[in-house]
């Protein structure tokens, strides 16, 4: 094991010095030939939509999905979560956010062969540094929010921001006639972009700024978001199934495509009001008066985004007689940036009445060092009133906090989300945070 670890320590090291060489990138292009040529370049036939940012991405290819398969034309997409075929569902079982260009060329493929005439790729800063997308003429560019996620990869902010930016940049270098662009204007990189990149067609969205697309009045709950729209001086009501503020900015990003190609939005409205719950992204299990959340949040944006929502639902909403208590389960992955893990500690104790420290994904890391990064900065002698528990197996955490929970309490198990697989210290193993929630619900008394 060691040894192993030695040489993905080794290779990490070397990566940036690989990945710039002659013989990288030219191998990288000729696979991306070979892909193209063995399913016929199917990319080339497809108007395609590229969707980059740190949180929110997945939701905003669901929800585009949705909107334009109905709106316009059959439409593949490619998350982290699924591949969607017009109406089929598939899960993404790759544990890759984009995929490798042979798997992307194929699946691709398969979808023209069905008839699908747009495409919409989540991309990834990992999938556009390594060129996964080689050979993809994308026609749409949209940014979701950059915060901080990768950096035990990019190293710098500045490098992750740079490799986001690469997907815009192709865009402009496509050779096609429009250039298009949704930018947040609320993000700082997503306001430069808009402002300074020479996009002939772009759109801005926001919650708190000037934009083309803004949000206001937001009223969140438990089941669903009611908000207006503001846009070219109508006031358009909507209600989203979708939860908390931070997918009021999944929604605009996602309308904004279809207004910036043409689309009527109060039918595009209609169709992102409809959309079903997402697997993994604060998907809602209620039993006996106790609300259970699984979310995908893994970065410090993101869970202090979910974790801010579910204490403003706590605090509107008491049982009588009772004060109700946010119950937060939550890890953070092996191999990963470290320097993450307190702050993600800090939120978690910020907002909860009740934290229990988990493994997500130790991988070949010792999953006790994880534990003690994460919960490093955390003074529970400061906060008597909150309770502070680590429980390295995160079936025993989970089990743990469904006991716990009592009527009136929200309870949410962040970090693994969707997936189908944990990765320990001693290998993979099939996973579901759903289903092991749901089994310890049913012994529940």
């Amino acid at each position: 094991m060691k040894q192993v670890i030695k040489k993905i320590i080794f290779y990490d090291k070397l990566y940036p010095i690989i990945k710039s060489s002659f013989f990288y990138q030219y191998w990288k292009k000729g696979n991306a030939l070979i892909a193209q040529a063995i399913n016929n370049n199917p990319a080339k036939d497809f108007f395609i939509i590229g969707v980059t940012g740190t949180n929110g991405k997945t939701t905003t290819v669901n929800l585009l999905h949705k909107m334009l398969n109905e709106q316009l034309a059959k439409t593949i997409s490619i998350s982290t979560e699924s591949i969607r075929i017009g109406h089929q569902v598939f899960h993404n079982d790759k544990k890759m956010t984009s995929l490798d260009v042979f798997d992307l060329q194929s699946t691709l493929s398969q979808a023209k062969a069905q008839g699908c005439k747009i495409a919409v790729l989540e991309a990834s800063s990992q999938g556009i540094d390594q060129n996964r997308f080689e050979g993809i003429r994308f026609d749409y560019g949209i940014l979701t929010n950059i915060t901080r996620d990768h950096l035990d990869y990019h190293n710098t902010m500045e490098e992750y921001t740079r490799s986001k930016q690469q997907l815009f940049k192709a865009i402009l270098k496509n050779g096609k006639s429009n250039k298009y662009g949704s930018f947040p204007m609320d993000d700082r990189a997503g306001k430069d972009w808009y402002e300074n990149m020479a996009f002939d067609k772009r759109i801005s969205y926001s919650v708190t700024m000037n934009s083309t697309l803004k949000a206001n009045n937001i009223r969140p709950s438990l089941t669903g978001t009611d908000f207006e729209i503001s846009y070219l001086g109508k006031i358009f009501e909507v209600h989203s199934p979708l939860l908390g503020e931070h997918n009021v900015y999944n929604f605009l990003a996602a309308l904004s495509v279809g207004i910036n190609i043409g689309l009527d939005i109060e039918k595009c409205i209609k169709s992102l009001e409809t959309m079903p719950t997402i697997s993994g992204r604060l998907e809602k299990i209620s039993h006996k008066e106790v609300d259970y959340f699984v979310d995908f949040a893994h970065t410090p944006d993101g869970l202090e985004k979910t974790l801010s929502y579910l204490s403003e639902m706590k605090m509107s909403s008491t049982t009588p007689g009772k004060n109700r208590k946010l119950i937060t389960v939550f890890g953070a992955p092996g191999n990963r940036d470290k320097d993450k893990r307190p702050e993600m500690g800090n939120i978690a104790w910020k907002y909860s009445d009740v934290i229990i420290a988990t493994d997500d994904d130790a991988d070949t890391e010792n999953r006790f060092k994880i534990l003690e990064g994460l919960t490093s900065q955390i003074t529970p002698e400061n906060n008597p009133e909150k309770e502070f528990v680590v429980i390295p197996e995160r079936k025993f955490a989970i089990k743990f906090a469904v006991e716990l929970a009592q009527a009136g309490d929200i309870v949410i198990f962040a970090g693994k989300g969707h997936e189908t697989v944990q990765i320990t210290n001693e290998g993979k193993r099939p996973w579901s945070d759903k289903k092991v929630v749901e089994y310890y619900l049913s012994k529940k008394k």
